[in-house]
């Protein structure tokens, strides 16, 4: 794959491009090209009737103009106006999703640094106890059942672990700095069961 520098004046946004931002994720992304510069090419089509038309990057792109940035590193593709708009959609439908268990091992200010909102941090270090899967209770009460597991090794620890995935959540009486994360989930019992049955 060849990258060049392409003058950005010579880049022509696609007129159908669906995308859009706010202005959190336009100054976002401004502090990230300031502090990184270009870290991905943008990806541009040089097929003669469609020549120098941005595929990917658009976003990138106006934030760099607004820098003034003047050269942007560009990879080029020859495809037909109907691939090219595929291949627009593509690149801004496929970005996959976060890994919320992985995502909660960071480090949080660095988390509110890349600018996640408060919502997300929530998500990640209160725990989802506003809709867990069976309502949790103050006492046992004598229309529900309890199974507590315990495992005396590692290794029957992980085997649980791949049959359900556990989340992990902060305790709710931690202090900042003496954060305590622990995996914990409420499950249905009889689904429980099929799946050590399954397993």
């Amino acid at each position: 794959m060849e990258i060049k520098k392409v003058p950005i004046g010579d880049l022509k946004f696609a007129e159908y491009n669906p995308r859009k931002a706010t202005r959190k994720e336009w100054n976002d992304l401004k502090e990230s090209l300031k502090k990184f510069g270009f870290v991905e090419p943008i990806v541009v089509n040089q097929r003669e009737e469609r020549m120098n038309v941005i595929i990917g990057g658009h976003f990138r792109v106006r934030v760099a103009k607004d820098l003034g940035i003047r050269e942007i590193p560009v990879v080029y593709v020859n495809l037909n106006l109907e691939d090219e708009q595929e291949l627009n959609l593509r690149l801004n439908k496929n970005v996959g999703q976060w890994d919320w268990d992985l995502l909660a091992n960071l480090n949080e200010q660095l988390l509110v640094k890349v600018r996640f909102d408060q919502s997300e941090l929530d998500k990640l270090f209160k725990g989802d106890f506003e809709n867990p899967e069976i309502r949790f209770t103050e006492e046992l009460m004598e229309e529900q059942n309890y199974l507590v597991l315990t495992f005396g090794n590692e290794v029957d620890w992980l085997h649980l672990q791949s049959l359900y995935p556990l989340r992990k959540v902060k305790s709710l009486d931690s202090k900042a700095g003496f954060e305590k994360i622990g995996l914990g989930r409420v499950v249905d019992g009889i689904d429980f069961l099929n799946k050590l049955k399954n397993a």
